[in-house]
Parts: C-alpha cells; structure tokens; sequence
C-alpha cells in the first residue's frame, strides 16, 4: 500500500508523492525559547521526528528543517521582567530544549535555523511584498501585510478577513489598514533589539522568519510543513499568504501536517493552572524512554490527555515490551541453530511487519503499528526456549526496525562497552567458581556485570545474559 498523509489543506489523506522524486524537504516551526520547553513541545517534536525516520526507512532522502525563533515579543518581555540580555536568554532555554530532545531521543533534525541569521532574507521578501502591493509602510516604519489584498486568505483554516471584528479576535492597531492585517516588520522601541533595514531600525515580525527560511533552504514550494494544530491560524496562514504573494507559486507547501494538543487530566496545559510541564521536570520523574513511548502510543493527529496513571500504565507496558526485546538478544547467544518453533516465529515476524507498514502507511498511525509490535511480542515469547538462532536473528532484526522507526528500545549508553565474547568469558569463569563454591568470586562477577548494565539469569539450558 502506498503511503498515505492527511493534508489539512485538503482535510483528506492523500498519496504521499515529493515534488523531486525521493527528496523530501520538511519544515516543522520550532521553538521560541524565552521558557523552558514542555509537553506539548515534546508531543509535537516526537510526532515529526518519527515521521522522518519512518520517511527514511521508506528510502527517502529527507531534508529535516526546524526554525528557532530567538527575537519575539516574549522574548522582549523576558527581557524587561529579568534584565537579561536576549541572546542569553535564548541560548540558554535552547540548551535544555536541546538537552530533553537528547533524552526523548529526537534525532532527526537536519538544522536548526536561527530567525536573526536570516535578516537579509526576511528584508528581501518584506521589500518583494511591497513592490507587489501586498504590503505596506506604517508611519513609524513598521510593515503590515494587507490580507485584503490576498485572494486565498484563509484556505488552510477557514477564517476569512470579513471575520475579524476589531477588538474581538485581532487587537486594535491604528496602523493597521484592515484588523486581519499583520506585522512584517516591528519599528524599534527603546532597549529593544533591531537591525538596519529600508524602513528603519526595527525586528522581524512572527510569521515572515519561517518562509525567508524555508524559501532560502528548500525554494519556493516543498513538500511537509509540520506543526501543532494551534498554529494553523493565524501563523500557518500567514505563511501561504506571505509565501504565495512573493513567488507566485502554489501551493506553498504540498502537505500540511497539524499534530493535536496535550492535555493534563483533561485541561489545557497552563502555569496559571499548576499543571504545566516542563520537559526538564517530566524526565527528572520518568524515564526518556518512557516518555517517548507515551507520545507515540497515540496517533500523531489525536490528542493526549497526560495523567500520572497513563503514565505508569505506560512503563509499565513499555517494560514488558523492552525486556521482550532484551530476552530475544540474549537467546540468540545460547540457542541451537534451528528449532521446532522456527517457523511459527519466522511467520509471525513476517506478519507483524507487514501490519506495522499498513498502519504506518496510513498517515504514520502509531498507535496500530504498536499494537502490532505488541502481538508479535506475545508470539516472540511463546517461542522463546523453543526456536533457534536463524528464526530469532530474524525476531531481533524485525523489532530493531521497529525501535528505529519509533526510536525505542535504544541501549544505554553504558550498558554495553565490553564486546560479547568477552563477556561470554566472564560469565564463563563465573560458573567455574560457583563449581569450585567460590561465591565470594562468583557473587563479585556477577555484581561488576550488573554494574555495567549485564545481567544474569539460570535457566534450562544454562547460563542466559542480557543487556538491560
């Protein structure tokens, strides 16, 4: 079956098929760090990351782009609440931001682009606007796209420029000629950052960043644009609107992706509500791992209700699914070359892929690709003891393809420095103690491999260990 994306601009799926082939160019709006990142981050930023690894595993050559938004107004506010300078205010959210991507095991980002790297791009196609009449200079040197001059406003979300009423859905600005209008480029007020450019000393607007990046990096149409749902209006909006008017080209963007929203216990996620968040506090609770595996548990559209019982629901699913995982590379070492449940095994893992890319291919629905992995881990069990090693190499590379598109079941870090040989030797002398009753030595073997995440188990046909 081919793959099929639902397009929010079509509001239906449709075949995936690239503008250039395999080349698959990707942009998902990234973070504006003037706070440490939370959840909802977290959900979108696994959704779009499991989408290019799974992109990729399908043979395409993906381009994974995400903006990091450094000037904004809340960063400016950030500014006069701490008197911190913004690049240090910036640099510093990102470094965590980054550092709980780290953990989520969110790897698939080819750049991160900075919106202050791209001034000259973000000055040639406000000046592009202008000479195309779709936007214009404000009295104090701020620029203002004129929706009215736009034909296909609100074709991604529906709002229309006739719908905003001032003071109701847009804030009343008397530099505005239409209450829809928006900012392009923001005049400079005292202590604020700013660069030069045609209409004087000033700082770009939220919405034109992304298309001076995208334009720059992918040119005038490409293929995925991700985000979260509440982006839609007005940000995504204003892209096609910005983008469209300055090239001609349409469509902006073939695909559009929207991930839905994070609840906690059934509210949207606020400070003011106690229950935010942050990426940072979730981790120091739960593990990476655990984490990862409750965001991609739900399809990347639907949206999740974040709860302390979920959580655990998960770890502890997850556990039983990673320690199946765990057992089949430790079988591997001791069974014999074939045995009597081969060929229920090598079934099973045949049918297990083939339902994981079905659903997969069904606008990367997660939660069915779990639930196969889950029904080829009950077989896996059943078999285990009883199959030999060509039938559980075949087991272990079908759940390494899984763990790599989903990105779990990654080994830690120090779970594995010592090659295997040489820990079949070392649990080779440890029996050779406990037959002479040396348990002192025995007993002191055992605890250095469990120190470095090995661990032993007896079993029928001897001595099984594994990597945890």
């Amino acid at each position: 079956m081919a793959l099929r994306v639902y397009n929010t601009l079509t509001r239906q799926k449709e075949e995936f098929v690239p503008l250039r082939g395999k080349r698959v160019s990707m942009f998902v709006c990234g973070l504006t760090p003037q706070d440490r990142a939370h959840l909802g981050h977290a959900k979108t930023y696994v959704a779009f990351d499991v989408v290019a690894r799974y992109l990729r595993h399908k043979g395409y050559r993906v381009f994974y782009l995400q903006n990091v938004t450094d000037v904004e107004d809340r960063v400016i506010e950030k500014m006069a609440a701490t008197g911190r300078e913004w690049q240090e205010i910036v640099h510093t959210f990102f470094r965590e931001y980054l550092d709980g991507m780290e953990k989520l095991n969110v790897a698939s980002v080819d750049v991160y682009a900075w919106a202050t790297d791209y001034i000259p791009e973000i000055i040639e196609q406000i000046q592009g606007l202008i000479d195309r009449g779709f936007a214009y200079v404000a009295s104090d040197g701020s620029v203002y796209y004129d929706t009215t001059k736009y034909r296909d406003w609100g074709k991604l979300s529906g709002q229309k420029v006739e719908e905003h009423l001032p003071g109701a859905r847009v804030a009343v600005d008397e530099r505005k000629r239409n209450p829809a209008d928006f900012a392009l480029w923001k005049a400079q007020k005292p202590g604020e950052p700013a660069w030069d450019s045609p209409w004087g000393k000033g700082r770009p607007g939220w919405h034109i960043e992304d298309t001076a990046i995208t334009i720059r990096h992918f040119g005038p149409q490409y293929d995925i644009h991700g985000g979260a749902t509440e982006l839609m209006f007005p940000h995504h909006e204003a892209e096609i609107a910005q983008a469209e008017a300055f090239t001609g080209v349409t469509p902006f963007v073939k695909y559009w992706m929207h991930g839905g929203m994070l609840m906690v216990s059934g509210e949207e996620m606020h400070k003011s509500l106690g229950n935010y968040w942050a990426i940072g506090d979730a981790l120091a609770k739960f593990e990476g791992e655990v984490l990862r595996f409750f965001l991609v548990h739900a399809h990347y559209r639907s949206p999740i209700d974040f709860t302390l019982e979920a959580i655990e629901e998960a770890r502890s699913a997850y556990a039983r699914l990673a320690e199946t995982v765990v057992n089949v590379e430790a079988e591997l070492r001791t069974a014999p070359e074939h045995g009597p449940q081969d060929a229920s095994l090598r079934s099973a893992a045949q049918t297990a892929r083939e339902r994981f890319e079905a659903a997969m291919d069904d606008d990367f629905n997660t939660r069915e690709a779990l639930a196969a992995v889950f029904d080829f881990a009950n077989a896996v069990n059943k078999a285990l003891g009883s199959a030999g090693r060509e039938a559980l190499a075949d087991a272990w590379t079908t759940f390494d393809t899984f763990g790599d598109v989903l990105g779990l079941w990654r080994r830690r870090a120090t779970a594995m420095a010592a090659p295997d040989a040489l820990v079949d030797a070392l649990v080779e002398l440890r029996e050779d103690a406990r037959k002479r009753r040396d348990f002192v030595l025995s007993d002191r073997i055992r605890d250095l491999l469990g120190d470095r995440g090995i661990v032993l188990e007896d079993t029928k046909s001897g001595v099984r260990w594994k990597v945890r």
